[in-house]
């Protein structure tokens, strides 16, 4: 039985919102760093610090939301079709959206000839959910025409199989998923299908959900940690992070790597830090902590706009008589720029839409789980 105290797992989500932050100050670095090498000047971005993790940590934090959220749908009458209905409404639209307006800028583009119009297949699976390489970026990387797209490929994965299976106790049910996530990696990676969707689904990063689940059923059961311990456990997390290089064990490191390696540092490392936040008291009243759990709220926004907000900010860079003092405050900017309209817009727009669509008071204290990276 759930305490009052936790009710709203406030870690979460400063854990959400330093995973988006983490993502949206990546591009950002990587935008700056283009316009500073266009005007000559010298940028070195921030290295030893693996910012596209950021993705992974979403990916452990969708796996213990869904089980920790989803109480009341355990082993219940028509609980299948609720927890879809509600996962649906809390992520297709805003998705749909950002497809449809990088569909607008595309049409834009090609009709001028500074841009390719997707092919009706690749807008149909990129609405869809279904890998497909619509970027022409090649086989490895079936990313849809809004590439970040493909951390969402994963997610309705997970969410398809976690509602195959929701009609089970919580602890049959979050096993059982897990058993099934676990045998489809090891028999797609012995394998090798030349079906491309297969192959992508079941990668060894979509094993981070299941590391999620472990941690939402700890703390299920009420295992409770030492401030000491769940320090500890954040620190080796960190220490995951950033002590191991990964290029040890594995030559590929960048868009569409999504092998043990990613699985066991950035997804090893995000279950640590999840567990230590998360096993003990997460309520806190302090002004910076709430803002933090705002922004944690607005965090699927914020995933999905920024890339357009960029692409404004970019063009104002080109305008602007940059000198290299000014290129650390420009990052800076940006995310925070990022940050203050995504928020907006999860307020005005995305709230209202998800009460709208699913006729219950949204709760921002049982955060979605959507997220992910632009092909890191």
């Amino acid at each position: 039985m759930l305490s009052n105290t936790d009710s709203r797992l406030d870690g979460v989500q400063w854990l959400r919102a330093a995973a988006a932050t983490m993502i949206v100050f990546l591009h950002a670095e990587a935008a700056v760093e283009m316009q500073a090498a266009a005007q000559g000047l010298h940028f070195r971005p921030i290295t030893g610090v693996p910012f596209g993790s950021g993705v992974d940590l979403f990916f452990v934090i969708s796996g213990f939301i869904i089980v920790f959220a989803s109480e009341r749908f355990f082993a219940a009458r028509g609980g299948a079709r609720e927890f879809l209905k509600r996962r649906i409404c809390r992520i297709v639209p805003l998705y749909w959206f950002a497809l449809s307006l990088k569909l607008a800028l595309l049409a834009a583009g090609a009709a001028v000839g500074a841009a390719t119009f997707p092919d009706l297949t690749a807008i149909i699976t990129s609405f869809a959910f279904v890998p497909y390489d619509a970027m022409k970026f090649g086989p490895r990387y079936p990313f849809p025409f809004l590439d970040l797209g493909w951390t969402l490929n994963y997610e309705m994965l997970f969410y398809a199989l976690f509602a195959s299976v929701i009609w089970l106790p919580r602890l049959a049910a979050s096993l059982t998923a897990v058993a099934v996530l676990l045998t489809g990696v090891l028999i797609v990676w012995v394998w090798q299908p030349e079906s491309v969707p297969l192959w992508f689904w079941f990668q060894p990063i979509v094993l981070e959900f299941a590391l999620g689940i472990g941690v939402a059923l700890l703390h299920r059961r009420g295992v409770r940690l030492s401030g000491l311990s769940r320090a500890g456990l954040i620190g080796l997390g960190l220490a995951f992070w950033l002590c191991v290089d990964v290029t040890w064990f594995d030559t590929a490191a960048g868009p569409g790597w999504y092998g043990w390696t990613r699985l066991f540092v950035y997804g090893g490392g995000a279950a640590l830090i999840l567990a230590g936040v998360v096993l003990g008291a997460t309520k806190a009243r302090n002004p910076i902590l709430q803002s933090l759990s705002a922004l944690g709220d607005s965090s699927y926004a914020l995933y999905l706009l920024h890339p357009f907000i960029l692409m404004v900010c970019r063009l104002v860079l080109k305008k602007l008589p940059l000198s290299e003092p000014m290129l650390w405050p420009a990052v800076v900017a940006i995310v925070l720029i990022a940050m203050l309209v995504a928020h907006r817009f999860h307020r005005s727009v995305e709230q209202r839409v998800v009460r709208a669509l699913t006729h219950y008071r949204y709760h921002p204290g049982l955060p979605s789980e959507a997220l992910g990276h632009q092909r890191s």
